[in-house]
């Protein structure tokens, strides 16, 4: 049971993360066509309108959790199976 929450709760990093960088990266992505006299294109993004394409916001949606999963097996490993704190 601790591992398992411990495993969700890295999923859980890993999601909000990714949410992070896609506001930071919508912002720049933004700022970058304003000074290029250019308009963004809005895209569907689960019922909110993105500039991102949909391959990147899709991207980060699936990579953050995988990280998060990937990383929580990493460091239950090196914490509580090996000991290295």
């Amino acid at each position: 049971m601790k591992k398992h929450l411990y495993i969700f709760s890295w999923i859980l990093l890993g999601f909000l993360l990714s949410m992070l960088a896609h506001a930071g990266m919508e912002i720049w992505y933004i700022n970058y066509l304003l000074s290029h006299h250019s308009a963004p294109v809005d895209f569907g993004f689960f019922g909110h309108y993105c500039a991102l394409p949909i391959w990147v916001q899709y991207t980060l949606i699936t990579a953050g959790p995988v990280a998060g999963f990937l990383a929580g097996k990493f460091f239950w490993r090196v914490v509580y199976v090996e000991r290295k704190r």
